[in-house]
């Protein structure tokens, strides 16, 4: 399924945002790993996601963002979490926020919290600077599947529902981003990833939090 692998240019951005706005899924570098994406919007576009992966809707997706004021759209932010946002994003940290707008798909209905993010990727950046709206991410392999580091090698290439892959020279880290959820007292690391605990540290102490990191 090679012939589905575009490189980045101004030409695979514009076929891979045509893909997306006709109800397509695609798969595309991040600051990360190869993910596979989707319009957050569209209900039947996330399922396929789902179904391509062969992932239990209880584990939601990871929503895609341009910037903080698409975030606060779609999701509350508190004083802290805006802080953790203005200073780490771009970057490989997600938020979970309470969702604020129904009618974005992430998995099972009944959740009441989203993942946010926006990527350090130029690729990606450029896709939703093309499209102006959100995406439902998450990684491009099976579910419980080891990521790759070749987009060649991706197994979810040959499912049918796959309309495009953009290849990308931009450097990828292939570590997680850190999932992250604060309260009023405590800020929580749901999973560790590339931001770690100093460096959350550091970003509540100099905003004047006493926070405890768990």
């Amino acid at each position: 399924m090679k012939f589905k692998i575009k490189k980045y240019s101004k030409n695979s951005i514009q076929l891979a945002s045509r893909s997306l706005l006709n109800g397509l899924t695609i798969i595309l570098p991040t600051d990360t790993v190869y993910g596979i994406a989707a319009l957050a919007e569209d209900e039947k576009a996330v399922e396929k996601i789902f179904k391509i992966k062969k992932r239990p809707k209880s584990l939601p997706l990871i929503i895609f963002v341009k910037s903080i004021k698409d975030a606060a759209k779609i999701a509350k932010f508190s004083p802290l979490d805006m802080a953790l946002a203005k200073k780490l994003w771009p970057g490989p940290l997600t938020l979970i926020l309470k969702k604020k707008k129904s009618k974005i798909y992430n998995g099972d209905k009944r959740l009441s919290k989203i993942g946010i993010r926006i990527p350090k990727n130029n690729t990606v950046l450029a896709l939703l600077n093309k499209i102006k709206k959100p995406l439902a991410t998450t990684s491009a392999n099976l579910h419980k599947e080891r990521n790759t580091r070749k987009i060649d090698n991706l197994n979810i290439l040959e499912n049918k529902n796959i309309d495009i892959a953009i290849s990308s020279s931009e450097k990828m880290s292939f570590k997680e981003s850190t999932l992250l959820e604060t309260s009023r007292k405590e800020v929580k690391i749901i999973r560790s990833g590339q931001i770690n605990k100093k460096i959350i540290r550091k970003v509540i102490k100099s905003h004047g939090y006493s926070h405890k990191i768990k």
